[in-house]
């Protein structure tokens, strides 16, 4: 997220980008969530709400799904200011991890999807890319 001109300027000298670091995980959709996709996405949206509740680092979160090509893929991409908020999402994770209710939950994620990949992305230090309004609101 490339913040604009008075967005921008009002944060930092002018002509400064600020640049977001995303964390890109892309996973394909299981035989069970293949099988009922309303279940499916109604587990997302749980699973969301559950997840980033106690990880208030993560600035936002993208979700992208495949249409064409790579069928019954998705993709999540969240974002933090800064490594240092990547690394303290890190340290997060491995603390929620040692508790044994939370880490049953997590792990159900197997259940719905299987991990292909996952990236650091950040955005260019240039102002590139727009955005018109969408009658979706996104």
């Amino acid at each position: 997220m490339v913040l604009r001109s008075a967005e921008r300027d009002s944060i930092f000298e002018i002509g400064e980008v600020f640049i977001m670091i995303y964390l890109v995980y892309k996973m394909h959709l299981s035989e069970k969530s293949r099988r009922n996709m309303k279940e499916f996405w109604n587990w997302l949206e749980d699973r969301e709400k559950w997840f980033y509740q106690e990880l208030p680092m993560v600035k936002s979160v993208r979700w992208y799904y495949s249409v064409i090509g790579d069928s019954y893929t998705i993709e999540s991409w969240s974002a933090f200011e800064d490594e240092a908020g990547f690394g303290e999402y890190r340290k997060a994770l491995g603390t929620l991890k040692k508790n044994e209710e939370w880490e049953t939950e997590r792990v159900s994620q197997d259940d719905w999807w299987e991990f292909i990949s996952t990236r650091l992305v950040t955005d260019p230090p240039v102002e590139i890319g727009f955005e018109r309004g969408l009658s979706n609101g996104r």
